[in-house]
C-alpha cells in the first residue's frame, strides 16, 4: 500500500499538482474522517480539542483512557436514516445523486469532470474507477459482439431495435480495438454528494445540479431509499456498495478514464496574502502573497494593460490592502498622481507632489540616514562603504537625464565639482564627516543644486552644464532648489510627478525612484512594495540607458532586502523599444508575478511571446472587460474577476460616471448638513 501511495504521489507530481505529505499518517487518517463526517464541528472545533474533549469525558465516567477506540474521535454526534431522500448527520443534511449507467455521452473532452468538481459549496464528487482483467473482458466483448452480430440479421432495419443493436456493435468494436492497442478496461462510477444546513437549501441545491448535469447531456438519477448505502459508499475506503455499482457502472478505456482528471483549474490561495479577487473558472478567491520566498523566487511584479483596461485601479486595490497588512508601500505616479489622493488621504498615508509650481521638494543631492541596525545584527557589524562615492554614483544619472548630450569631459568635471561642494559643507568620503558636531546624532546640512551651480558656474569648462542647470536654481523650475521638507516616514507614500514634462520628468521620477530606493535598501527583514507606475517613462524608447539600468537593477536585488518592485505600463512597444527591449524584457523576467489586463492585438501578441500564452489565453486577453485579467505565476495562469469593496471603490475608481456618482453623493451630503 505505501509503495503505491508514493507511486499515485509521484504521479499527482508530474502532472502539476502539490501534494501534502502527513507526518503522521494515523492522525492525518482521523483528521481527515472528523472532517467528512463532521463537517459543522470540525469547522469550529478543531481535532486536537475534540480529543481533549473525548479523553476529559472518559475521566470523568473513570474509564481507562489508554484503551479509547480511534472511532470516538471522529464519529458524529448524531446520524438520522429516516427519511427516503436525505439523511442528517449531526444537524448538516446529505443527500446523494449518481450518473446511470446509460446516462454519460459517448464522447467526452479531456477535463470535462471539472465542471463537476468545481460546482461550488455543498457539492463533492467521488470517482471509482475499477480495472478489470484484459483477458476476461476480452473474451466477454467476443461473446457479446457474435450475440449481438446474429441479432442484427434477424432484425429488420426499421426495426425500433436495429438502431440500439447496431450501436452496441460499434461500440464493441472500439473497445475491442482498445484492448488490442494496450488500453486498459474499467468500469468507472460517479457518485455526487449534496449538503446543506436544512432541507430547503438541499432541495435546492440537488434541483440546480440536475440541470447543470442535463445542460451536459448527462442523465442523474437520486439514491433514494439507498441514502444510507450511497453515504457508505462516499466515505474514503474505495468501496462502493453493490447496488449503486450495478446502475451506475460505465465501461471506458483508459484514454477515457484520463480524460476524467478531475484537477484541471488551477488556484492561487496563499495563506498570508492579500486579495485580489475571484477565479473566473471555479470562483475559488485569488489570494496572493507575493513575499513567500517559499512559493515566489522575487516578489516583483509586472502590470500590463492598455489605456483603460484597469491598471491604476488594481494597482492601487493592491497597494491600499498592502498597507492594510503592514506592508511598507511607496507609489511613484509620473502621470495622473490626482488619481493617488483620495486613497493616500484615507489611509492617512503622504501625497507628496513634485514640480515647479509645487512646495514639496526632495532635494536630490541629500545624504539621507540609513538604519544600518539589521545589518549590523547580522553582519556582525554594518560593511563600511563611502556614502558620498555611493551618492555621486546616483547623481551622476540624474544629470545625465537633465543634460543627455553631456560628453566623457564634462563627466569628469561634473564628478570633480560635486565632490568639491560637499567639501564645502565638510563632508568627504570618511562616513564620519556626514555627523553634525553641533547636532549629535544628525548629519550635517546638505547642499543644493544652488551650491553646485556656484561652483559649477565659477569655471569656465563647466560653464554650459551651469546654464543648463540654471534652469532648475533660478529658472522656472527653482522648487528642486531647496532642502528636502516632507515626511518621508510614512508608510504610505505617494509621490505624484505628474506635473513635471519633457527632461524634468524623467529627472524628476529618478528623484522619486532614488528616494524610495533609499528606503527600501534600509532594514532587509521589513517588507516593503515600491509601485511605478506607467514604467516605460524611464525604460522606454525616449528614455536613458543610465536610467533604465537603474530600473533594472531595482528589479534585479530588491528581493535581497526584503521587497517588491511592481511597475504598471500601458505602451508595450515603447516599454521594449530601448537597446531591443533588452530593459523591458530584463524587467519582466524578473517578475515572478505577471497581471495581464486587456490588450490590443498587436500588444497581445508581444506578450503571448513573453509569457509563452496559449492562442486561447491571448484570445481572452484581447476580450478581456475592465475589471478582468490573467495572472501568470509559477507557470500557473489564471483568470481573475478582481473584486473590491464599496469604500475601497470610491476611493479609486477613475471612471467618469462613477465619479460623477461620488460628486452628487458629497452634494446631497453637504446639503443634508446643518447650516
Amino acid at each position: 500500500m505505501q509503495v503505491a501511495a508514493r507511486t499515485a504521489v509521484n504521479y499527482l507530481k508530474q502532472c502539476g499538482n502539490e501534494v501534502l505529505m502527513p507526518e503522521n499518517e494515523d492522525e492525518f487518517t482521523v483528521d481527515v474522517l472528523y472532517n467528512i463526517l463532521c463537517r459543522q464541528e470540525s469547522s469550529d472545533v478543531p481535532l486536537p480539542a475534540r480529543v481533549q474533549d473525548v479523553v476529559s469525558r472518559y475521566v470523568e465516567q473513570g474509564k481507562n483512557t489508554d484503551a479509547i477506540p480511534c472511532t470516538e474521535f471522529f464519529a458524529p454526534k448524531t446520524i438520522d436514516f429516516t427519511h427516503a431522500k436525505y439523511i442528517c448527520i449531526d444537524g448538516l443534511y446529505h443527500s446523494y445523486l449518481l450518473i446511470p449507467s446509460d446516462g454519460y455521452k459517448s464522447r467526452v473532452t479531456a477535463g470535462w469532470l471539472s465542471l463537476l468538481v468545481n460546482a461550488g459549496d455543498g457539492i463533492d464528487i467521488d470517482l471509482y474507477l475499477t480495472k478489470q482483467p484484459k483477458e476476461r473482458m476480452v473474451h466477454k466483448l467476443g461473446q457479446q459482439l457474435r450475440i449481438n452480430r446474429s441479432k442484427i440479421k434477424e432484425t429488420s432495419d426499421t426495426n425500433t431495435d436495429f438502431d440500439d443493436l447496431d450501436g452496441a456493435i460499434r461500440s464493441g468494436y472500439f473497445l475491442k480495438d482498445g484492448l488490442a492497442n494496450n488500453e486498459d478496461f474499467y468500469y468507472m462510477n460517479l457518485l455526487i454528494t449534496i449538503t446543506a444546513e436544512t432541507p430547503e437549501d438541499l432541495a435546492w441545491r440537488e434541483r440546480e445540479m440536475k440541470k447543470l448535469l442535463v445542460s451536459q447531456d448527462l442523465a442523474v438519477s437520486a439514491c433514494s431509499f439507498r441514502e444510507e448505502q450511497a453515504f457508505l459508499s462516499a466515505l474514503p475506503l474505495t468501496s462502493l456498495e453493490k447496488h449503486l455499482f450495478g446502475r451506475s457502472k460505465r465501461n471506458v478505456l483508459t484514454a477515457g478514464a484520463a480524460s476524467c482528471y478531475p484537477f484541471t483549474a488551477f488556484e492561487l490561495c496563499d495563506d498570508n496574502g492579500i486579495l485580489l479577487g475571484t477565479n473566473k473558472i471555479n470562483n475559488s478567491l485569488v489570494i496572493v502573497d507575493i513575499f513567500n520566498s517559499k512559493v515566489y523566487k522575487n516578489a516583483n511584479m509586472a502590470i500590463l494593460g492598455t489605456s483603460g483596461a484597469g491598471k491604476t485601479f488594481t494597482m492601487q486595490l493592491m497597494t491600499l490592502r498592502m498597507r492594510r497588512k503592514g506592508i511598507q508601500v511607496f507609489i511613484v505616479a509620473p502621470l495622473k498622481g490626482h488619481e493617488f489622493h483620495r486613497a493616500c488621504k484615507n489611509i492617512g498615508g503622504e501625497f507628496i507632489q513634485i514640480s515647479p509650481a509645487s512646495k514639496n521638494c526632495i532635494n536630490v543631492m541629500e545624504i539621507r540616514p540609513a538604519d544600518t541596525s539589521v545589518d549590523e545584527l547580522l553582519e556582525s557589524g554594518a560593511l563600511e562603504k563611502s556614502a558620498l562615492a555611493s551618492k555621486i554614483q546616483q547623481l551622476h544619472i540624474f544629470f545625465s537625464l537633465l543634460i543627455p548630450d553631456m560628453n566623457h569631459e564634462e563627466r569628469q568635471l561634473l564628478d570633480e565639482a560635486m565632490i568639491k561642494t560637499y567639501n564645502q559643507k565638510g563632508i568627504t568620503h570618511d562616513n564620519t564627516s556626514l555627523d553634525d558636531p553641533k547636532n549629535p546624532g544628525h548629519y550635517r546640512e546638505m547642499p543644493i543644486l544652488g551650491d553646485l551651480y556656484e561652483v559649477l558656474v565659477a569655471s569656465p569648462e563647466t560653464k554650459r552644464l551651469a546654464n543648463i542647470l540654471n534652469r532648475l536654481v533660478h529658472g522656472s523650475a527653482r522648487s528642486f532648489n531647496q532642502q528636502t521638507n516632507v515626511d518621508l516616514s510614512n508608510r504610505y507614500t505617494v509621490l505624484d510627478i505628474s506635473e513635471l514634462s519633457g527632461d524634468l520628468l524623467t529627472a524628476g521620477m529618478f528623484v522619486a525612484v532614488d528616494f524610495v530606493w533609499d528606503k527600501a535598501k534600509e532594514n532587509r527583514t521589513m517588507e516593503k512594495a515600491i509601485f511605478i507606475d506607467e514604467c516605460w517613462q524611464l525604460i522606454g524608447g525616449g528614455g536613458n540607458s543610465l536610467a533604465a539600468e537603474y530600473v533594472l537593477e531595482i528589479f534585479k536585488i530588491i528581493r535581497g532586502y526584503g521587497g517588491s518592485a511592481i511597475c504598471a505600463t500601458q505602451d508595450l512597444n515603447d516599454f521594449f523599444a530601448l537597446e531591443n527591449g533588452k530593459y523591458g524584457k530584463g524587467i519582466i523576467n524578473n517578475c515572478k508575478t505577471k497581471v495581464v489586463l486587456n490588450l490590443e492585438d498587436e500588444e497581445a501578441q508581444r506578450v503571448q511571446d513573453v509569457l509563452h500564452l496559449s492562442e486561447a489565453e491571448v484570445m481572452e486577453i484581447t476580450h478581456f472587460e475592465r475589471g478582468n485579467g490573467l495572472i501568470s505565476s509559477n507557470n500557473n495562469n489564471i483568470t481573475v474577476e478582481f473584486k473590491c469593496s464599496d469604500l475601497e471603490k470610491s476611493l479609486i475608481t477613475t471612471d467618469r460616471r462613477e465619479l460623477q456618482e461620488l460628486v452628487e453623493q458629497h452634494k446631497l451630503q453637504q446639503a443634508a448638513m446643518p447650516t
